[in-house]
This record gives structure tokens, C-alpha cells and sequence, in this order.
């Protein structure tokens, strides 16, 4: 769904940018996602084949309820394990809200973006999404401000050239 006062998800800086999202194969093991976590500071990483399809995210959460509760050894347990199978993923056309919108009513702070075959094109957080929408409100207010500004000035020379 578009959203023509919103930016889209393709607007999204790390979208723009191309940065690389970090991911992993299902037989990674969970003590090196944890680790890779741990170090890049995020909280869930998705879970790709070797042509890119999306197969599952690990979570901070299903490391824990999956992992850490039972007592596995996270050494000894893979991605496949433990990764949640059933993903809601969303496209570049996504608007920004539509795509905030689904993750507080699933209760999810990333979001796979992938193309029509499923393919992953980044992975995105609510901190990203934010900062998106942060950015496209000051461009608003911005723009709302200088049109506030402009139009008498335009009037007002307008009128005095029609003298």
C-alpha cells in the first residue's frame, strides 16, 4: 500500500545506501549469530539460502525462548533450529507508516524487505523506519514553511509589478 505523504520503504536511508545487512545460513550456529548480535548491536538477523531467499529470522527471542530457557547448548544448535519460519515481510513499495503499522500490531521490530520471489533485499529495524519518518516530517515542515513564506512575498510582488 502507498502512501503518497509518506516515504516508501525504498526511501529508507539504509535502502538508498545499499548498506549490507548482516545474515546468516540455517546451519549457523546460535553462538555465533548471538555473538555477531552482540557485536553490531541489533537484535534479530535474517536467515537466507545461498541465492538470497529468505528462509527464517533469528531473534533475541528465540534465542532465549528457544535456546537458553530449554538449556541448549547454543554451540551445538543451529539456525533452523530455533529461527522463527513463519515471517511477515514486506516490499519496496511499502509506505513507511503501513510498514509501522505492522510491527506494532504483530509485535515485531524487524522487518525483511524482499522482492517477488522472496529474495531478500535488506532487513530493516523500527529505529530505521523512525529515522525515516523523522526525516520525511522535517522535510514537511520545512517545505510547509518556506510555501508559508513565499506566497505572500509572491502576491505582494505580484501586485506591485501590476501598478
Amino acid at each position: 500500500m502507498y502512501n503518497k505523504y509518506m516515504p516508501s520503504v525504498k526511501d529508507i536511508k539504509k535502502i538508498k545506501s545499499n548498506f549490507k545487512y548482516i545474515s546468516f545460513n540455517p546451519d549457523s550456529i546460535v553462538s555465533e549469530i548471538a555473538d555477531s548480535m552482540d557485536l553490531n548491536n541489533i537484535g534479530a538477523v535474517p536467515i537466507i539460502d545461498e541465492n538470497k531467499n529468505l528462509l527464517g529470522v533469528v531473534s533475541e527471542r528465540d534465542i532465549v525462548r528457544k535456546c537458553v530457557k530449554n538449556g541448549r547448548d547454543p554451540d551445538l544448535v543451529t539456525a533452523s533450529d530455533i529461527m522463527t519460519k513463519e515471517i511477515i515481510t514486506i516490499d519496496l513499495k511499502t509506505s513507511s507508516d503501513i510498514a509501522i503499522k505492522i510491527m506494532g500490531e504483530s509485535n515485531i521490530r524487524h522487518l525483511p524487505v524482499v522482492d517477488k520471489e522472496n529474495r531478500l533485499i535488506n532487513f530493516i529495524s523500527h529505529r530505521d523506519l523512525i529515522g525515516s519518518v523523522r526525516s520525511s516530517t522535517k522535510l514537511n515542515i520545512i517545505l510547509v514553511t518556506f510555501i508559508s513564506l513565499a506566497l505572500p512575498l509572491l502576491f505582494f510582488f505580484n501586485s506591485f509589478l501590476n501598478q
